[in-house]
């Protein structure tokens, strides 16, 4: 008997860890062994305090009142947007901005249900989680009481029944919270599933509609069939577009009402601040546009910036934003030209912009927007002959890109009207309107980068930002350099918005998608372009980075401390390379390169440099002693091959140096460690001058010397200290040899006080009557006296 009982406690004590493990909220205690009969009661009461936080967890989980009454409001839109739907037609019969915006609500009311989707889950989850803890907790006292009870060890049987039933209700009161959930699961699946077949539609037709562009979807002009179609049910579809267009839908600034408001605040004060400023500053004419047109400057900042953060605003709204948008850019841009010609081509730009917006919105019935886009054609190609023959004659000789642009223009038309006529509907439509929108975006887009230029400009430039010695000094660079970025970022997005606007893809988004989708492939390597961009970006703020920080500490770090010019350049050199080492080692990693296989590469390299590469990287250790060691320094003055020059620029292959010619010579870093060069500033700026002197013998010596003495004291380079010297160093062969040995305070006054000196001392020479005599020879001449009397004059 005993051996039964040391086994089942063997197999109890074996099974307890596992099952163990499966309770997560069970004390340490119960997840190794099965505790004593004294722990029965204290454990039992902790379970009741327990189980009332569980229950109280399940409450809130079935709690739906909130979920209710967004389900029973997305379920009201959704009833209102299938009764629209059902107004319109089929989307077979749709204008293609008419699938779009369709799509966009559609999209937006899937987005809705499912978020009520994913709060069921979430409480689904949490509800089935509780409901296995209890299960668990119930086969654990049931464990524990059979333990006990095989054990003979009197257990309080009332406790252990009334346990096991508490944890059976939580059990069964979680999984009826489970199913009340999965309930209403699948009833918003339900209503989503339906909207689901309404956006496969419209997806259809308009995948239909893309693969439609280049083939012949209607009747021709010149079938009877095309003027069939002008019956009075074109009048009521009319009036319909024009109804479904006044329904405004306030509810889709519920959720973002801070936007209207926002671009109200930067309306008024962007256009209040112009107008504040424009006669206190003073600006080129280049600007003057703006500050002509606050208000106008005001609306296209307030409309441009943050209209796109709108999630699916009505017809009417989207209308007012592009009426907004299309006319302060034409006010700014007309404002900035100067040609009446071009002026009146931007107010005739926007104004066929706004009414093909406006014919589009009200999905104006399509054979009459066929008769209207014909109108378009009939008189623009005409007027953008005139116009263009015109303004080529003032222009007579030049290469004008406003005629190219209106002869491209005419073609387009020309195009537009024959497919038109022959019943190619959709590729006419899609060539004028697209057209359009895309030079208008190129004028958004052109707007956006002058106007973001002149705010960078404003800022970096006012007194109050140029008091710091960083924004001073590296002002323009730092315009340059974040005007660069803006501009990146302008024309990316007009880029991607261009696949818009031509119908490829539905949204800037999908376009983003699509692109980054794209993979190159080189050998059994993959990139794609989102990997090229973005090592393109971290090598890009790796160069930004240390440009930043090099000029942080050339600003606000180094003139703190007393580090002399040399340090200075090694600091920012070292940091500068060992930025963009670790950035090019991230950036390899982002492109799938592993970093072992860099010791291939550099084993590679190690060859290379023993066969043909040694000058190379002897002129790079050379570089690195340079800037360590730092025999020369930039600014320091040398003199290379008998030629006077001044340190520029040190790099790690070679050194650039300016001769006093203003000739740059780059000089490799090898020839400056292992030959011979002379530092004039090496330690110290402070050179000595020796300047020699002779005069005629006979000369007083001590007013030679006194001069000198005078000359040193004449010249502003000359230190004090150490004191100057003339010295009597000699009598020579036709002079008495003097020197004057002065220090002056920086070596590239050397020259400048070797010329003022000798100047003095030509002057105060003259004016003392002391001669500096010239060279003196003793001519000894020897003839025979034989040779001088036979020698007889020649005879003519």
């Amino acid at each position: 008997m005993k051996f039964l009982q040391l086994l089942c406690l063997f197999l109890i004590l074996s099974l307890a860890p596992a099952a163990a493990e499966t309770l997560p909220s069970a004390p340490a205690a119960e997840q190794e062994t099965f505790p004593g009969v004294a722990e029965v009661i204290p454990r039992s009461a902790r379970l009741s305090e327990e189980v009332g936080k569980a229950e109280a967890q399940l409450t809130l989980l079935s709690d739906l009142t909130a979920l209710k009454d967004d389900i029973a409001s997305e379920k009201s839109k959704q009833q209102e947007l299938l009764q629209r739907i059902t107004s319109l037609g089929i989307p077979a019969g749709w204008s293609f901005d008419r699938l779009q915006e369709m799509r966009s609500t559609v999209t937006a009311q899937m987005t809705a249900w499912q978020k009520i989707l994913d709060s069921l889950s979430k409480r689904i989850n949490e509800a089935d989680l509780i409901r296995k803890n209890w299960n668990d907790r119930e086969k654990f006292w049931k464990n524990w009481g059979a333990f006990l009870d095989q054990s003979h060890v009197g257990t309080p049987q009332g406790v252990f029944t009334d346990t096991i039933t508490t944890c059976r209700k939580t059990v069964e009161q979680a999984a009826k919270v489970s199913d009340l959930l999965v309930t209403e699961q699948k009833t918003v699946t339900a209503l989503q599933s339906a909207l689901r077949d309404i956006q496969n539609q419209i997806d259809q037709e308009l995948s239909l509609l893309r693969t439609q562009t280049f083939s012949k979807t209607t009747h021709s002009f010149f079938n009877p069939k095309f003027y069939r179609q002008f019956n009075p049910e074109l009048w009521l579809s009319f009036l319909a577009g024009i109804a479904e267009v006044q329904k405004i839908k306030w509810e889709f600034l519920t959720e973002r009402i801070w936007l209207p408001v926002l671009q109200l605040l930067l309306f008024f004060a962007l256009a209040g601040f112009i107008r504040n400023h424009r006669i206190a500053t003073s600006t080129t004419d280049e600007w003057q546009f703006i500050f002509q047109h606050p208000w106008a400057t005001g609306i296209f900042a307030a409309v441009v910036s943050l209209s796109a953060f709108y999630l699916n605003p009505p017809s009417i709204w989207r209308l007012g934003i592009s009426v907004l948008a299309a006319s302060s850019a034409a006010i700014l841009v007309a404002g900035a030209l100067r040609e009446r010609l071009k002026i009146f081509l931007v107010y005739l730009l926007a104004a066929l912009f706004l009414i093909t917006q406006i014919l589009q919105l009200i999905a104006f019935p399509a054979p009459l927007y066929r008769l209207y886009l014909t109108l378009l054609c009939l008189l623009g190609i005409p007027l953008l002959w005139i116009i263009s023959t015109r303004h080529q004659r003032t222009h007579t000789g030049q290469i004008d890109s406003l005629a190219i642009t209106l002869r491209i223009g005419m073609g387009v038309l020309l195009v537009a009207l024959f497919a038109q006529a022959t019943g190619y509907s959709n590729f006419s439509s899609r060539l004028i309107v697209s057209s359009v929108d895309s030079v208008y975006l190129g004028i958004f887009a052109g707007m956006t980068i002058r106007l973001g230029y002149g705010a960078f400009r404003f800022i970096l430039t006012h007194p109050i930002v140029i008091r710091h010695a960083f924004f001073y000094r590296y002002g323009d660079e730092l315009l340059r350099r974040f005007s660069a970025i803006f501009k990146i970022f302008v024309l990316g997005y007009t880029f991607l918005y261009l696949f818009v606007v031509w119908g490829i893809y539905d949204s800037c988004g999908q376009t983003w998608t699509a692109l980054v989708k794209k993979e190159l492939f080189i050998g059994e390597t993959t990139f794609s372009l989102y990997i090229l961009l973005l090592v393109v970006m971290v090598l890009y703020l790796a160069l930004s980075a240390s440009w930043f920080l090099c000029a942080i500490l050339d600003a606000q770090i180094f003139p703190r401390h007393d580090f002399d010019r040399g340090v200075r350049d090694a600091i920012k050199k070292l940091l500068h390379y060992f930025l963009i080492f670790v950035g090019f080692l991230f950036a390899m990693g982002l492109a799938g390169f592993e970093l072992q296989n860099f010791a291939v590469l550099a084993g590679a390299f190690g060859i290379g440099i023993g066969f043909g590469l040694q000058n190379i990287v002897n002129n790079f250790v050379s570089g690195i002693i340079l800037l360590f060691e730092r025999p020369v320094r930039v600014g320091d003055m040398i003199i290379i091959d008998g030629k006077w020059c001044t340190v520029r620029k040190i790099g790690l292959r070679s050194t650039l140096v300016e001769t006093f010619d203003r000739a740059e010579i780059i000089v490799p870093n090898s020839d400056l460690i292992s030959q011979q060069v002379v530092n004039w500033t090496l330690s110290s700026n402070v050179v000595r001058l020796v300047i020699p002197v002779g005069v005629a013998y006979g000369s007083d010596v001590q007013k030679v010397l006194a001069i000198l003495l005078e000359a040193s004291k004449s010249c502003k380079y000359v230190l004090a200290s150490p004191e100057p010297s003339p010295i009597f160093t000699a009598f020579g062969e036709s002079s008495l040899d003097f020197e004057l040995r002065v220090w002056i305070s920086e070596a590239q006054h050397l020259l400048t006080s070797r010329s003022e000196i000798l100047q003095y001392l030509d002057r105060r020479f003259r004016e003392e009557q002391i001669e500096i005599p010239v060279p003196q020879r003793d001519l000894h001449l020897r003839l025979k006296e034989t040779d001088l009397l036979t020698k007889r004059p020649e005879t003519s």
